[in-house]
């Protein structure tokens, strides 16, 4: 990739600037905020796009950093470069109300969409974070981030399985890890479903349990109620029926029947029915006796006398008769009513008996199929066992873990055996610039470093701030030539200020020995005089 123009809208400080580049290496001179950073910033901003900030971390992101202050609407930029031997222009407005970006091949016309990564794809799939780390060099920037740690156990994992870098390994990571834990998830919501289900369960035993506590004590009352009703029907039936046998005559006393009527003669309707039949019968005897006697002239009025007595008698004594029958019919009727009274009051309670009956069947029913469900609802809370599902998803969580472990196995191995490519490359820029000094680099795993003298193994935050600056470029370097298939532009702002001379002419003739387009960006005259130099021979 050569990039062959830059506009600069209104970017920073900058505004309506238009600037032209060459292949090879160029340097642009300027002061001190002369705006060199900031054209560092908006050749990075064009390439991969620049997203604002959110909350307190806006304030100092580097959208509001180069947000114009005046007209920020005109917040913009233009650049033309050539990739795979065609020529391309990327358009850009990064305003945060009308942001947009437009990609167009100038050749035949054909546009592009940079949000469908065809940019990126231009860019051989570079992201931001590894272009800080290899390419692009800021102020006291020169150690690589962390991105180029990962980037280059991707490629150790796709050239030595594919030969080529169409494999993410940190990606594959990523991936099985979002996996496990969407599984994570589905298995914790599994389990706290069931967990869920058995706290019903038990829920239900003590709504079970306290609804029999309640039917037994419902049962106590019933059986206490039916107790007292026997109780009272039975003193009731022996009161009558001591009556009755007091009445006819056959009260026993000790086991023996007396035969005494002695309830009888104290009845006075008996004694008024006993008078009345006397009187009747006298005032007959009378009447016949009279008859008798007038019949007889001597005995006439005596015979006459004895018969109207004997009307009054017998007149009176079928009054007390007649009173009599009516007091011993009142009786029997008053006798007949409590009779059926008696047997209302034994019917009744004999209804209320087997109410209370039936409502006891009911309870013990209803009793013994709560302790039957309650007794089931326990046996399966403590079987309650994970299900398929429940099992599926512990499994899988598993699986997702063995695979990260092993993916993380085999990129170690394959970064290992990567190591020695990185370590070679490096190690060849770095004794070219010192000049032979140190004759190699080790890299470990996480970029720790360490420089061969020939002698010793030194580690690098043991050499001096310029050789580590040193050696950082030829790690930078080393990893830009194994990570990129399409060459991209090379940018140093500022990057050789901590550089003696006889170092910044190493490094520089190293540069011009590269088949890249390389920008320095420098407040200091020394790079152009030493390439102005260079080009004379």
């Amino acid at each position: 990739m050569i990039i062959t123009e830059i506009y600069i809208k209104n970017f920073g400080m900058l505004s309506e600037r238009r600037l032209r580049f060459s292949d090879g290496v160029q340097v642009l001179y300027g002061e001190n905020e002369s705006g060199k950073s900031t054209l560092h910033a908006f050749i990075r901003a064009m390439l991969f796009g620049m997203e604002r900030g959110r909350g307190k971390a806006a304030a100092k992101d580097a959208f509001t950093r180069y947000e114009p202050w005046e007209n920020p609407g005109s917040y913009a930029g233009v650049l033309w470069f050539r990739c795979g031997g065609k020529r391309f222009r990327l358009e850009r407005n990064f305003d945060r109300y009308t942001k947009r970006a437009s990609l167009v091949c100038e050749d035949d016309g054909e546009e592009l969409s940079v949000e469908h990564g065809d940019l990126e794809m231009l860019l051989g799939g570079m992201s931001a974070s590894l272009y800080d780390s290899t390419v692009s060099v800021g102020q006291l920037a020169a150690a690589p981030g962390q991105e180029l740690s990962s980037a280059l156990e991707n490629y150790a994992a796709n050239f030595c399985e594919t030969g080529g870098g169409d494999i993410d390994v940190n990606g594959a990571l990523k991936s099985l890890r979002e996996k496990q834990k969407e599984t994570e998830k589905a298995l914790h919501k599994a389990a706290g479903a069931r967990d869920e289900m058995t706290r019903k369960m038990l829920q239900e035993c003590r709504y079970l349990e306290q609804d029999i506590a309640d039917l037994s004590a419902e049962y106590k009352e019933k059986k206490e109620q039916l107790a007292a009703l026997r109780g009272g029907r039975q003193g009731a039936a022996g009161e009558l029926e001591e009556r009755k046998r007091y009445e006819d005559g056959k009260y026993t006393e000790n086991g023996e029947e007396t035969g005494k009527r002695e309830g009888q003669r104290n009845k006075p309707a008996a004694g008024v029915i006993a008078g009345g039949l006397a009187a009747v019968f006298a005032g007959i005897c009378g009447s016949v006796l009279g008859w008798l006697l007038s019949n007889d002239l001597q005995q006439a009025a005596a015979g006459g006398l004895v018969f109207a007595v004997s009307v009054i008698l017998f007149l009176a004594g079928a009054g007390i008769l007649a009173a009599g029958v009516y007091i011993r019919t009142k009786v029997g009727r008053n006798r007949a009513e409590e009779a059926d009274k008696e047997e209302f009051r034994a019917d009744r309670d004999s209804g209320e008996t087997e109410r209370i009956r039936w409502e006891m069947e009911r309870i013990r029913a209803e009793w013994k199929e709560k302790e039957i469900r309650c007794s089931n609802l326990r046996e399966q809370s403590e079987e309650t066992e994970p299900g398929d599902t429940e099992k599926n998803l512990a499994r899988r969580c598993r699986a997702l873990k063995r695979a990260q472990e092993q993916v993380r196995l085999a990129a170690e191995a394959l970064g290992r055996q990567t190591a020695g490519r990185l370590n070679k490359k490096a190690s060849d820029i770095f004794a070219e610039l010192t000049e032979g000094r140190y004759q190699s680099l080790e890299i470990g795993e996480k970029l720790q470093i360490s420089a061969w003298d020939g002698t010793r193994r030194i580690p690098a935050d043991r050499l001096s701030r310029g050789t580590l600056e040193q050696i950082w470029f030829s790690v930078r370097m080393a990893s830009s030539e194994i990570l990129q298939d399409e060459p991209m532009p090379v940018i140093l702002d500022d990057t050789f200020a901590l550089y003696d001379e006889k170092r910044l002419q190493s490094v520089l003739k190293w540069l011009s020995r590269q088949k890249r387009q390389v920008i320095i960006l420098t407040c200091s005259k020394r790079e152009e005089e030493i390439l102005r130099q260079f080009r004379k021979y």
